[in-house]
C-alpha cells in the first residue's frame, strides 16, 4: 500500500530512482500538478546541500515534495524551517521525546546532536514573478547512516530506536508539513519563527560559520525574519549570514 497522504497531496513510489529530485524535475517537465510526493526505496545518486553526495542506503527515508507556492524566491527559502520543524514533529512520533531532536541552521536535524536528515530546496522562478514551482528534498537516516562525516550523523536505529518503515514517516511528515504550510500561508513566517527557534541547537552559545571565502566566529543570537542566521561577533558587532555551515565551537 502507498503511503497516506493528506487531502489533496498525491504520492509516487518508486523501487529505485537516480534521486527523488531528479524525478521531480522529470515529472514537472511531463506537467504533472503540484503539490505531489515522490519516495524511492532507493537512490542511485542522492544528492544534498551544495552537491554533496547523500549515501542512500535502502532502509532510510528519500522523498521530494513538490509544491507550486506562488510566491518569490526569498519567501519560500524560508519553506526550509517549516521542513525541518515538520521532520522532527513526525521523528517525535519514534523518539517518543521531543528533547532528542534539535535543528541545526540552516536546514539538518539533529538526534542526540548528530545529523539525523537533510533538507534540499530547488525551484524555477519567472524572471520578474513568483516561482514556477519549488522542490523540498529530504533524507532521513531511519536503518542506516553514513560514516566518516564531517559532521557526525545517526540514525534512528543507531540510537536505539526501532527503524520504522520509511512510508510511516513520509505519512507523519506529510501529515505535519501539510499542517505547518497551512498556518504558513494564513499568519507567515513569525509562528514557524518561533517553533524552529524553541528546538534550535546552541542558541546563545558560540559557533562556527564557514563561507565560500571566510569563517565567522560568534554567538548564535536568533534569526531574522528572513530567516537569516544573525551573529554576534567577538566584538559586539552583527552580522546576518544567508546562507554557510555551521559548526559548534568546543570551548
Amino acid at each position: 500500500m502507498p503511503p497516506r497522504m493528506p487531502e489533496t497531496y498525491r504520492v509516487l513510489v518508486y523501487d529505485e530512482l537516480d534521486s527523488t529530485m531528479d524525478e521531480a524535475r522529470r515529472q514537472i517537465a511531463q506537467g504533472v500538478a503540484a503539490p505531489f510526493w515522490i519516495i524511492a526505496a532507493r537512490q542511485t545518486r542522492g544528492r544534498g546541500r551544495r552537491n554533496r553526495v547523500w549515501t542512500s542506503s535502502a532502509g532510510n527515508l528519500f522523498c521530494t515534495l513538490v509544491l507550486n507556492p506562488e510566491t518569490t524566491v526569498a519567501e519560500a527559502a524560508k519553506l526550509s524551517f517549516l521542513t525541518a520543524l515538520s521532520v522532527g514533529e513526525s521523528l517525535d512520533q519514534f523518539t517518543r521525546n521531543p528533547l532528542r531532536i534539535r535543528f541545526k541552521w540552516p536546514n539538518d536535524v539533529l538526534l542526540d546532536g548528530a545529523k539525523v536528515a537533510g533538507v534540499l530546496l530547488e525551484a524555477e522562478s519567472h524572471p520578474a514573478g513568483p516561482l514556477v514551482w519549488l522542490s523540498i528534498g529530504i533524507g532521513v537516516n531511519l536503518a542506516h547512516y553514513p560514516e566518516n562525516t564531517e559532521w557526525p550523523a545517526t540514525s534512528l536505529a543507531a540510537s536505539g530506536i526501532e527503524s520504522p518503515h520509511p512510508h510511516a514517516v513520509l505519512e507523519a511528515l506529510a501529515a505535519r508539513f501539510a499542517h505547518w504550510l497551512e498556518r504558513w500561508r494564513r499568519e507567515g513566517f513569525a509562528p514557524v519563527k518561533t517553533a524552529w527557534l524553541d528546538r534550535a541547537a546552541r542558541v546563545g552559545e558560540k559557533i562556527e560559520v564557514r563561507l565560500d571565502k571566510e569563517t565567522l566566529h560568534g554567538i548564535f543570537s536568533t534569526l531574522d525574519d528572513s530567516g537569516a542566521l544573525v551573529l554576534t561577533g567577538p566584538d559586539g558587532a552583527i552580522r546576518l549570514v544567508s546562507a554557510g555551515d555551521v559548526f559548534f565551537s568546543k570551548d
